[in-house]
């Protein structure tokens, strides 16, 4: 487990960038900037998925993950967990950083999705999927150039893992089975 810790930090290192030198710190995440730069490269989350994962369920006991993102905005850079129990909708930030957590909220459900309905539709089990690296591996096959930001969510029933970024001047949106790494969509916006 551990080893998978160090390459999830090390080919997170290698694959996200976008930051430039002159941002600054935003309490709300700006209107996406294209980065021109490639050698200016995210650093490494410290905390990794699995730990994010563990103070999101510290937090949130009898809850299962329903979506996990990886975002960079200036230079912050956090995980944003969303979850559910029979009932609510919870939310909460980690930073990737430092593994301060913060954001946390819960929002009721909707009648129709109460009792574990909306619940057991949307878990993520994480045992049967791509890690993160791998998914980013696959996605780089389909684009060269710097990845922004990745989630992983279920989409139709199916869990996908979904990885953003720049390619020239263009965003890049590549859809990936996340269990498999099958190419799902692409998607290219000017």
């Amino acid at each position: 487990m551990r080893k998978t810790t160090i390459i999830v930090s090390l080919v997170t290192l290698g694959l996200l960038t976008g930051c430039t030198a002159n941002q600054t710190k935003h309490s709300a995440p700006p209107a996406q900037k294209e980065s021109t730069s490639p050698q200016q490269t995210v650093q490494a989350p410290k905390v990794t998925l699995e730990k994010a994962r563990e103070l999101y369920a510290k937090q949130y006991l009898a809850s299962d993950l329903t979506e996990v993102e990886l975002k960079q905005w200036g230079n912050q850079m956090f995980y944003e967990l969303t979850g559910m129990n029979d009932n609510e909708e919870l939310h909460m930030h980690v930073d990737a950083r430092t593994g301060a957590t913060s954001r946390l909220s819960k929002e009721a459900l909707d009648a129709d999705e109460q009792n574990g309905v909306e619940r057991h539709q949307k878990q993520l089990a994480f045992d049967q999927l791509l890690t993160p690296q791998q998914a980013l591996q696959k996605a780089q096959q389909y684009f060269t150039g710097n990845v922004i930001k990745w989630s992983l969510e279920k989409d139709d029933g199916r869990t996908v893992w979904e990885v953003e970024g720049h390619q020239k001047q263009q965003k890049m949106q590549v859809k990936l089975d996340a269990e498999t790494g099958a190419l799902i969509e692409k998607e290219m916006d000017d």
